[in-house]
């Protein structure tokens, strides 16, 4: 491994560092760091990590004083955030994609966000969603416009990542004391995220357009494992685990028999008592625990209720159910969501 150092931008502190990974980034990337540099101010600086590309993209961009590029060898995603993580100099660190754009007045939005609340870690913001040619995938922009409509993060932090990664600027010595990005077999943001979330942190989304996302077939998000179902519940169970199901509790759990058998088992093998399973089908009995209808709800004596249905629309028309059959659970509090 080797690190090539531009000669600093100035003496003094450094406010913020764009934290910029990068593998074969072809002519995305000169647009990407062209739009990061752009949001730079005298206090800032931009961390490229260069993970074993071969197609010449980095060597061919211009020399900046504010641009830092460190060297690797093809260590992956996660390798090239911790290495460049570890030397970003900032305060703060605005992360950015090698094929998206970061747009006018984010860093300024952001850290305004940050240096007015200590107790908030990371802060996202809204995207817009473009491709190079072809229309954008609607399941993409789904996920966007859920994204750009939160109103609240932590209510919502179990139906997907409610921070779009290459929007968020985080405070560094948080994130270094939560253990920084890890790796394995979990979708290395989600899970930085909920950690922080579980140690009492908080998360935010400032209500302005930060970042354009492009959208291509290459995306880590539909070639990688890591970023499957599997591994996502996986993340849902260790902040559950960590944060509210720390104790047997009595839980009822509404889901469909697809999506909520993974669930029914996983709430078992940690001991916790399921009252019922709440379902619109005719079945009455699913692994022993009994299924009901919606109705039966105000009659439940229950500490938790996990919503495990997947139907498209189906989470807005459970909220509303929920409003008027158990006005008492609060989401985000008592009842969760988990997709």
């Amino acid at each position: 491994m080797r690190t090539v150092q531009s000669s600093p931008g100035g003496e003094g502190s450094i406010r913020c560092s764009w934290l910029i990974p990068v593998r074969n980034g072809g002519s995305w990337l000169a647009e990407s760091v062209a739009s990061a540099l752009t949001e730079c101010g005298n206090e800032d600086e931009v961390v490229l990590v260069d993970d074993g590309s071969v197609d010449g993209a980095v060597e061919a961009l211009p020399p900046h004083p504010k641009l830092r590029t460190l060297y690797q060898t093809k260590q992956g995603l996660v390798a090239a955030l911790e290495h460049g993580r570890r030397e970003c100099r900032g305060q703060y660190i605005a992360r950015l994609d090698a094929d998206d754009i970061a747009l006018p007045g984010r860093l300024g939005h952001q850290i305004a966000a940050l240096d007015t609340d200590s107790n908030l870690a990371a802060v996202g913001g809204r995207a817009t969603l473009f491709t190079d040619r072809g229309p954008v995938p609607k399941g993409m922009q789904l996920y966007i416009d859920w994204v750009n409509n939160l109103d609240d993060p932590h209510r919502e932090i179990l139906v997907e990542s409610p921070l779009l990664h290459p929007a968020v600027t985080f405070r560094a010595d948080q994130v270094e004391h939560a253990g920084g990005y890890r790796s394995g077999e979990m979708p290395e943001d989600y899970d930085l995220w909920l950690r922080l979330v579980a140690t009492g942190l908080r998360i935010a989304n400032v209500p302005h357009e930060v970042v354009s996302i492009r959208d291509h077939s290459g995306r880590l998000t539909r070639t990688d494992s890591r970023y499957s179902r599997s591994a996502f519940d996986n993340c849902r169970r260790d902040f559950l685990q960590a944060t509210i199901l720390t104790e047997p509790r009595k839980v009822v759990l509404w889901a469909g028999i697809r999506g909520g058998r993974p669930w029914l088992r996983w709430l078992q093998s940690g001991g916790h008592q399921i009252i019922a399973v709440i379902d619109i089908t005719n079945s009455t009995i699913r692994s022993g625990i009994p299924v009901l209808p919606p109705a039966a709800l105000p009659d439940l004596d229950l500490d938790m209720l996990l919503v495990a249905v997947g139907a498209r629309g189906a989470r807005d028309q459970i909220r509303h159910e929920l409003a008027v059959l158990r006005p008492d659970l609060v989401e985000g509090q008592n009842w969760w969501a988990l997709l």
